[in-house]
Order: structure tokens, then sequence, then C-alpha cells
């Protein structure tokens, strides 16, 4: 009888969090800020010169569990960022950097979608608190896509006061990350003119902010 009562309790358990798992909504944030207060760079640091180039265009979409746990399978991420848009302060450079390194015309975007989510312990959101996780994905570049794992620290906070200086509504998520590019994995050749310039490895930062969807 005991045992009967036992199994019955397990299949009602089961069922409480199937049924848990069932009323979990996923939520949209996105990365779109108009007044371009998102950024990305990336730096080359050769012996004969520092170089840096900027750009606010990024876009992205993050779609979670309604729980805000990142382990969730609902997980869902893409990132775009708009080569043509990046200045390094040069624009004799820049028309180099887009022409005849990038080739930006044949290659507008660098993307980045994610496939697999890493948090550290918890992996929960939680207002206010930093979160390390790694990214893995597809990161294409030039028209080469590589697998790679991209270090990440988000950072949750709901709708308030505060939230209201960046967006009129909705939570936000703070995006940061920094890593590596090497060239050669995307085949980019660096040109004539800026080779003894350019390092074979350039760094990319990321600092965005993903707001709520109202959708």
């Amino acid at each position: 009888m005991k045992k009967v009562y036992y199994l019955f309790c397990l299949v009602l358990f089961f069922l409480f969090v199937f049924q848990l798992d069932l009323l979990a909504k996923p939520v949209t944030f996105v990365v779109d800020d108009e007044l371009g207060r998102n950024n990305v760079s990336f730096t080359s640091d050769a012996p004969i010169e520092l170089i840096v180039g900027r750009t606010t265009k990024i876009k992205g979409k993050l779609i979670i569990d309604d729980s805000l746990d990142l382990k969730k399978s609902s997980v869902d991420v893409l990132f775009n960022v708009d080569l043509a848009s990046i200045d390094t302060g040069i624009p004799l450079r820049n028309e180099h950097m887009r022409d005849n390194f990038l080739e930006t015309k044949k290659y507008p975007e660098a993307i980045f979608k994610v496939r697999k989510i890493s948090p550290d312990s918890p992996a929960k959101l939680a207002e206010g608190q930093p979160l390390k996780l790694l990214a893995s994905g597809d990161f294409k570049v030039h028209g080469i896509t590589v697998k790679k794992d991209i270090p990440v620290k988000v950072t949750y906070f709901k709708e308030s006061d505060f939230t209201h200086n960046k967006f009129k509504h909705g939570d936000v998520i703070r995006i940061q990350s920094t890593f590596d590019v090497p060239l050669e994995e995307h085949k980019i050749k660096r040109p004539e003119v800026i080779w003894q310039k350019l390092t074979d490895t350039v760094t990319v930062s990321v600092d965005a902010y993903a707001n709520q969807s109202s959708l």
C-alpha cells in the first residue's frame, strides 16, 4: 500500500512540474537603441600604431524563460553588428577598412548566433547582480562562420526610475563582453597600406543594453 502511495505522490509531483513548464512563457529582450548608447569597439595594438574602431550599430534579440533562468532550454540569442558603420577617427582609414579590409559591401554584418549558454552558479538573473557566463555559438565575419565561445557578463535590472533613464518601459539586461578575433580564422587579409599597423588578432568589446519588448 505504501508503495502505491509513494508512486501516486511521485506521479503528482512530475505532473506539477510539467504543468509549471507549460505555464512558463518566453520573455523577449531587444537590443536596438536609436539614440546610439550601445557600444561595440575593436582594438588593434600593433607596435607601430594603436587603432580603435567604434560603432553604436548593434542589434540583437534575447528570448529567455520568464523565470529568468538561463539554463532553461528556451533561451534564444542573436546579435548583428553593422561593420560599415565602424569609425576609427580618420575618414581615409575608415574607407580602407570598409573597402579593402572588411569588404563591407559583400559582408556588411558580423553575426553571432548563440547555441548554448553555460552560466556560473546560480544561473538565474537577479536584480542588480552581475552574472558571468559563456556563450557558445556561430560567429560570422567576412562570410566565414566559426564556432566560438565568448565570455559575457550580464546584469538584470527590473523596470524602475533607474531604468527609465535609458528606456521608457520594461526590464533591462546589460550585456558586456571582451573577446579576441583572429583575422586568419575569417580569411581577412591586411591591406598593404595598413598591414604594419594592424595586428593579426583584434580585440572586440561590447557594452549594450537589451530592453524588454512590449510586444
